[in-house]
Order: C-alpha cells, then structure tokens, then sequence
C-alpha cells in the first residue's frame, strides 16, 4: 500500500478567470477528443444490445413519464420517497458545455433515475450561473438524487458574492433539501497551501451556511489525500466541514494492469492515514468523500478494454463498500457522460463496460436499502 500520495502527471488544468468575471472556473476534466461534437473518440466503451435495454431491467415506466423527484424528500405530490442505493454509488456531471448528454438527453436522465443515483455532483463553471447550469440542478432533480455542488473557491476574488448567488440557484430548485456544498477544486494543484484554502474558507463559508442552513459543506477537494493539508484545513476552518473531501484514481498509463488492480487497497490506507493525522489535529474524525474517483485521470488504453473495465469496476466497488467502515460517506465516479472513454453512459445512451458493472451495483443496492441518507451500506452489501 502506498504510504504517500502518489504523484503524477494529471491532464487537469486550471481554467482561466472569465475575463472582467473575478472568478476562476472550477478545474476542468475531460477526455481526449477535439470539440464537443466527437464525445466518443478513443472509441468509448459499449456492448451491442445495452443501453435503454439496460433501464429496462430498472423499471418499465416510459421514458419522461415520471415527475420530478425532491432530494431528501417525495416526489413533487406524493407522500413517500423511494430508497436510494449508498451515497458510495454517486457521481459526477463533466458540464463542459451545453451538449452535456444529462441535460439534453431525457433518456439518459430516467437510466439515471430508475437506476436511483443516489448523489451526483456538478460544476459551476459560469460566475453566478448560467442557463445550462439551472437545466443541470433541475435534471439531478427530475432524476432523484441529492446534489453535490462545487461553488468557487480561494481562486475567485468575489467568492462571497459570485457563492451567494449560484446558493439562490440551487435553492430555487432544491429549496430547503439536502444540499452538499463543495468549496473549490483541486486548490493544491492551483499552488494553494491549506491556509490559504482555510482563511478564504472561513472568509465565504459563514455567510454561505447563513443563506442555506440545511446545506452541507465539505472541503478541500484536493487532487489527491494528503493528510497533514487535510488536518491543518480542518483545525482552522470555522466552521469545520461536514466532510473532508478529495480525489482518488488509481494509476496511470504507464502502470502496468496488475498495479492499477493493487493500488485499490491504498484507498482504504489513505482514508485510515487521514483519520489518524485529523484526529490528532482536533480530537476526532470526520467522513470523507472521495468526490472524484476511477482508474486513470489520463486517457488510458485499458478504456478500450471492456473486460479489464468490468473487473477493476467490481473490486473498485468492492473497496469502496468496504471502506464505508473506516470512515467513507460518499463516493463519485467521475464522469457520467461526455468524456471520451471514461464515462458510464456513452453516444446512443448505451451503458460503457464500467457503466454496466455501476449500474448492476446500483440496481441490487436499491432493492435492499431503506434508508435515504447515512453512512452505512446495507448488511451483506456488495457490488
């Protein structure tokens, strides 16, 4: 297992400030492929006959047919919320532009829905809000789940102000739910140290609980765990985060498949890492979200190889279920659509080879769980 995080060179970069905005966009993430319109180049991963046929083993509503459903609450009318799989089966939205497939494609919003997503997390890349990021709050809504939203960080001189308005946004949607609440992301790879992050945190994040109270707020999405950042955050931040939050892949191109299946372990170390360093810095531990999660941050040639995919998926899940006893409360695959190869649900709104395993996990999971919020997987849970 590795004993420190390991470095690598990752094809995330900070975006640059929107001219005139004062706001840095939350750092982008995206596979190799040129332009929006080729969102399968490298060949994303699919098998002839998934797809829709897949929401078919999830439900037989018709597509569309179902109204909105309320985070942390009933359907829009209704006096009873159906059961959400763990918040380990979350993920994210890429929100790269306005081509994302969970905003223009109904069908990709009900897979996601009768699959009962239980959590999925969203940018804002626009300063204070933009159209297509009030179609992606109201799609998390239709499709049941409880957002995560990332809102700016250190990097966005009017963080309050551009923060207070993107909350108004969310709460005309979601109300007075469950709501998480990230701040910023990957501030280590911006050069920011975790001072710095906790001053600008203690700066913004009081007046943003005032504004939303029910809302839940984590930090510091670092790039990768890193233990003495995540304690010193954690022993300035007034008020302390609900969750500390960070990214976790698993290897990179040049590892060779046998790694790759290995360095699944290091999770469970690295929470177990964190937990020690936190505790020690303020008398106890917090839960951890790894609000990014998969097997490269690269484009990777194993994308283009569905059986290595299914088999590192399942032990992904397996960790994953068995690392909510050290602490875990949520984990994200990153992404739903749009990203090349790495992406659960690809062109024609067929399931990848890792979205079929994801979604296998979430179907079983539904049918055994019956609470909607907690931290822990239902007895005899496995992916």
């Amino acid at each position: 297992m590795a004993t420190t995080p390991r470095s690598r060179s990752r094809r995330l970069e900070p975006r640059a400030p929107t001219a005139g905005s004062g706001a840095a966009a939350p750092l982008e993430r995206r596979g190799a492929r040129a332009g929006a319109a080729a969102s399968t180049a490298g060949g994303a991963l699919r098998l002839a006959g998934w797809g829709l046929a897949a929401a078919l083993l999830l439900g037989s509503a018709a597509a569309g047919s179902a109204p909105p459903v309320r985070a942390g609450g009933g359907t829009k009318g209704s006096a009873v919320a159906l059961s959400r799989p763990p918040l380990i089966l979350g993920t994210n939205l890429g929100l790269f532009d306005s081509s994302d497939r969970v905003v223009t494609s109904r069908a990709a919003q009900t897979l996601l829905q009768r699959a009962r997503v239980p959590i999925i997390r969203m940018p804002f890349r626009s300063p204070t809000g933009s159209i297509v990021e009030l179609e992606a709050l109201r799609a998390i809504q239709y499709i049941g789940a409880i957002p995560l939203v990332i809102v700016h960080g250190p990097t966005d001189a009017k963080a309050l102000p551009d923060d207070l308005q993107l909350l108004a946004l969310v709460r005309s949607v979601f109300g007075k739910g469950i709501v998480y609440v990230e701040f910023g992301n990957e501030p280590n790879l911006l050069g920011i140290g975790a001072q710095r992050y906790a001053a600008a945190w203690n700066q913004v994040i009081p007046a943003l609980a005032a504004s939303s109270p029910t809302y839940r707020f984590v930090g510091p999405a670092l790039s990768v765990p890193d233990p003495a950042y995540i304690a010193t955050f954690d022993r300035l931040a007034k008020p302390r985060p609900y969750a500390n939050s960070w990214h976790e892949y698993a290897c990179v191109p040049s590892d060779t498949d046998g790694y790759c299946l290995r360095h699944l372990a290091s999770w469970t170390a690295d929470i177990e890492r964190v937990n020690a360093a936190v505790g020690t810095a303020i008398g106890t531990t917090l839960p951890v979200m790894f609000t990014e999660w998969n097997l490269d941050a690269q484009p990777d040639p194993r994308w283009q190889r569905p059986g290595f995919m299914r088999s590192w998926t399942e032990l992904a899940l397996k960790t994953l279920g068995a690392d909510v006893g050290v602490g875990l409360l949520a984990a994200l695959q990153y992404c739903v659509s749009n990203n090349g190869a790495e992406e659960l649900i690809g062109s024609g709104d067929r399931l990848t080879p890792e979205g079929q395993v994801f979604f296998q996990a979430l179907r079983r999971a539904a049918a055994s769980r019956p609470a909607l919020d907690s931290r822990v997987a239902p007895a005899g849970w496995a992916p």
